[in-house]
């Protein structure tokens, strides 16, 4: 017996971008930098994880006013229905 080694959704250092319609709490699109791995996400039934990362602007540099002082740790509830379909290559 073979066992499949399925890839993880989301990863520590992955740059992550999600639609408004796909996590709580904000407005426009999402882009963070994945700073802490996400528990769960191994769970078949889950519709919603946590992603805790730095938030980045379109251009990737960090979003925060003071760009002298740490970019600011952000945590977001994201859709797992979404990072499935970036995982599988899907548009979005």
């Amino acid at each position: 017996m073979t066992r499949r080694t399925v890839a993880p959704l989301v990863s520590v250092g992955d740059v992550v971008t999600v639609a408004e319609d796909d996590y709580c709490y904000g407005t426009g699109p999402l882009r963070l930098r994945i700073t802490r791995r996400p528990a769960g996400l191994d769970h078949p039934r889950l519709e919603w994880v946590e992603l805790t990362g730095v938030e980045l602007r379109p251009d990737g540099s960090a979003a925060c006013g003071d760009q002298a002082r740490t970019a600011p740790v952000r945590s977001a509830l994201v859709r797992v229905a979404a990072l499935r379909g970036r995982a599988s290559g899907a548009a979005r």
